[in-house]
């Protein structure tokens, strides 16, 4: 199934901003998303706050060193969202969140696609490891990581984090316990 569909990552820009707000807050997949951190249709955070979240370099590209978004397309057309992130974290060491626009396209690899995609230029650029946080109990995420090459480890924030950001982005978007700590290395995924 995976093999048979055209997806791709493209830069994002300004313009995809607030597309990628409504995406994570105001589509079909929301509900589950949001509830996942916690939040209901009456705390949604407004895009000004997301904003403060996903800042403009996020989708502007001016500082790729923190942090980029990216859309993941199908057929060319824009049905989701990836970014990586590194200002938090150690040198070499890059941190990915993903969601799609819709559940229709939920469960085709196309969120595995994008991910090998943006890992692939991670490892050209000089990064040696990523990580990634989903909820644990987001089960079809956590397998779809592990089919990328990513391990489960147990959390070492000392290891990834900067000291500073520690106490800030520790305990992950789920709250302690509540996320599964996930591991790419370039040596293992330039194996498979």
């Amino acid at each position: 199934m995976i093999n048979d569909i055209d997806v791709k990552i493209r830069e994002a820009i300004l313009d995809d901003w607030y597309n990628v707000y409504r995406w994570y807050y105001y589509s079909d997949i929301s509900p589950f998303l949001i509830a996942l951190e916690g939040i209901n249709k009456e705390s949604i955070p407004s895009f000004e706050d997301f904003q403060k979240d996903y800042e403009k370099f996020f989708f502007d590209g001016s500082s790729k060193e923190k942090g980029q978004s990216f859309i993941i397309t199908l057929d060319g057309s824009d049905i989701g969202h990836i970014s990586y992130t590194s200002y938090h974290l150690k040198p070499g060491i890059s941190e990915f969140d993903i969601w799609l626009s819709s559940m229709e396209f939920t469960g085709k690899g196309i969120g595995l696609k994008g991910v090998v995609q943006l890992a692939n230029l991670m490892f050209e650029s000089g990064y040696e490891k990523i990580i990634m946080r989903p909820s644990n109990k987001n089960i079809p995420a956590i397998k779809s990581y592990k089919k990328a090459g990513f391990k489960i480890e147990k959390p070492d924030l000392e290891r990834y984090y900067k000291q500073h950001f520690i106490s800030l982005y520790g305990e992950g978007d789920y709250g302690a316990g509540n996320d599964v700590f996930m591991v790419l290395s370039k040596s293992y995924f330039s194996k498979n």
